[in-house]
């Protein structure tokens, strides 16, 4: 049975305690061919996602890349990623955000990792969104030009057995909703 767009909303959580198992690379192709899908503005499309499997010669320096200053600890045991790397948009795009005084990429990046997060909650699988980085180490690890820029590192793979969904603690609705008429 398919979850509601709520279920599935209550249930992602980032997760921070991969098990070993293998991820099947067809289910990570799905859940970036989904989050392709993602609304941006002017349809500019401002991402390339890099699949990194465990397989990947050099997926420890990615790690430690990730790991800057002591952070982020349970990606020692993470053998997939998906590097977001932001594209030039389109000039309708970049037009629109310069008036607007808007990173309208930013958002259009922001549109997109939560389609992957929940695509693969869809799937049966946590993710962690790891912004936390020096970009030139990511650029190292993943042999790219130091021109690039990966905006955000998805942890994603099986939970450990038994990981539990925490309650959400979020403001109260009444505090973050305001109704105009």
């Amino acid at each position: 049975m398919m979850l509601s767009f709520k279920e599935l909303a209550l249930n992602r959580q980032s997760t921070r305690s991969f098990s070993d198992r293998e991820v099947e690379l067809e289910k990570i192709k799905r859940i970036c061919e989904v989050a392709a899908m993602s609304p941006s503005s002017c349809n500019s499309q401002p991402w390339k996602m890099h699949i990194v499997r465990p397989t990947y010669a050099k997926i420890a320096d990615l790690r430690k890349a990730c790991q800057a200053v002591g952070l982020n600890p349970f990606l020692d045991n993470v053998t997939n990623f998906i590097v977001i790397e932001q594209t030039f948009g389109n000039m309708k795009s970049k037009a629109g955000g310069f008036f607007s005084n808007n990173d309208l990429n930013s958002i259009d990046l922001g549109i997109l990792a939560a389609h992957i997060c929940l695509a693969a909650e869809e799937e049966g699988l946590g993710t962690c969104l790891i912004g936390s980085f020096r970009n030139k180490n990511v650029n190292k690890a993943l042999n790219f030009s130091s021109l690039r820029r990966i905006r955000l590192v998805v942890a994603i793979g099986y939970a450990t057995d038994g990981y539990e969904i925490r309650k959400k603690t979020r403001k109260n609705t009444e505090d973050i909703i305001d109704v105009i008429e």
